[in-house]
């Protein structure tokens, strides 16, 4: 498990989280269309004089609910894509980040960027924006670490 994701009501972690890029990348997608395919709507109904107050209200109230929630969408999703060029879960990020540990410098996990989105997303770069066939690769209970750190661990021993 990385963490409980209480907006989606569900744990997210191995087996569900390229599920859950999924769906921040298409709500995403969504709320931007719909901020660009409305705005103008939102200008003419600005400009228009004589429109019922209560009409013009709405449009500009739910123009705004839609901006504000795709810029917070739409940062949360490539927060989460900076995630996985760094190769970090979210709680690494927030606990490890600050320690002492290997997580300082650099994630023991990184494989480089193209490497950690095919660990998440799958081999196919043409599947990474549909929600088939996840990499499970170790199951969640073994994953690859950097050379170089395998060859730093094996010069200490």
């Amino acid at each position: 498990m990385d963490h409980h994701c209480p907006w989606v009501a569900n744990c997210i972690g191995f087996y569900n989280y390229k599920y859950f890029l999924n769906m921040l990348f298409y709500t995403s997608l969504t709320c931007l269309t719909i901020v660009c395919s409305s705005y103008s709507l939102v200008t003419t109904v600005l400009s228009r004089e004589g429109l019922d107050y209560k009409i013009s209200f709405y449009i500009v109230t739910s123009y705004v609910l839609a901006s504000v929630f795709a810029f917070i969408i739409t940062g949360f999703f490539f927060f989460h894509l900076w995630l996985i060029h760094k190769q970090y879960t979210t709680i690494e990020f927030c606990e490890k980040k600050g320690s002492d540990d290997l997580f300082k410098v650099k994630s023991p996990y990184d494989l480089g960027t193209y490497r950690n989105f095919q660990i998440i997303f799958g081999e196919n770069p043409l599947e990474w924006f549909l929600p088939i066939n996840p990499n499970i690769e170790g199951e969640g209970l073994f994953f690859h670490i950097r050379d170089d750190l395998l060859e730093q661990l094996a010069n200490k021993t």
